[in-house]
């Protein structure tokens, strides 16, 4: 933590802001333009559900992950070594990350980290079975990869917002950067909510008791739901609207252009 924070202070101490608004575009901006900007940006509120899906099923994994190991695997004493391995590409594989979007582009790294994803959530779903659940194996395989797609595609979106900021001022001719990381952190904290309610539901509907040492077949149904199923579900439905984002990367070139070209006048 100590290593973190120092780190957090040393990187933010060599931070220069370049874009500052003058007084005359600070009085322009009012509350109401979170309204507006969210109403006539369409990457916008493609961007925005995409956070909000994200971080929805990102977390529903971190709730019930415990319960998965505990219950339906046996062997909760794994948990920090399976836990260390999955922690690694988001520390030591974020590099590959623009290498890959300029190879594959935008849409596709979504879409390639998305079905990692779920390739990890079904590795996961197998490891249960009796010929698995006592070897460790196909939990750290399970896990690396459901970590490093998830890791990739719900950190890598944050790279996007700054297009969605400059399309934004396009249309409207403000640079709304505050409104627009806003309406993102919104859309991360319902998202993170979601995430933490939603799971619990499943489970006390399927009949969870964290009293008992051993759950009921319907019990692990739920976790498995929770678990494995809902999650991919929303990584699906993710990578769908993700589909619909329209940014490309010459729209931005050409966009930049003209805001260059009006800031000039």
């Amino acid at each position: 933590m100590v290593v973190g924070f120092a780190a957090l202070m040393f990187s933010y101490a060599g931070i220069k802001e370049r874009i500052i608004p003058t007084e005359e575009e600070t009085q322009k901006v009012k509350y109401s333009d979170l309204i507006i900007e969210l109403k006539r940006n369409r990457p916008l509120q493609i961007l925005g559900l995409f956070f909000l899906i994200g971080f929805t099923f990102m977390f529903f994994g971190n709730t019930v992950w415990p319960f998965y190991l505990k219950y339906n695997i046996g062997h909760s004493e794994w948990i920090a070594s399976i836990g260390l391995l999955g922690s690694i590409p988001g520390i030591f594989l974020v590099f590959l990350w623009p290498k890959l979007r300029r190879s594959i582009g935008k849409k596709n790294f979504f879409h390639l980290f998305l079905g990692i994803f779920v390739l990890g959530q079904l590795c996961l779903w197998v490891w249960q079975f009796d010929a698995f659940k006592d070897s460790p194996t196909l939990g750290y395989i399970g896990r690396f990869l459901q970590q490093w797609g998830l890791t990739s595609a719900t950190g890598f979106m944050w790279a996007v917002v700054p297009e969605v900021i400059t399309f934004g001022e396009f249309k409207s001719k403000k640079r709304v950067a505050g409104i627009i990381n806003a309406l993102m952190g919104l859309f991360f904290k319902i998202g993170l909510a979601l995430g933490g309610i939603i799971p619990s539901y499943i489970n006390a509907v399927y009949g969870f008791d964290g009293s008992l040492a051993v759950q009921t077949g319907d019990a692990l149904s739920g976790i498995n739901i929770s678990m494995i199923w809902a999650p991919i579900a929303l990584a699906i439905v993710a990578s769908l609207v993700m589909s619909r984002y329209s940014l490309s990367d010459t729209d931005i070139d050409h966009i930049n252009e003209k805001i260059t070209a009006y800031s000039k006048k």
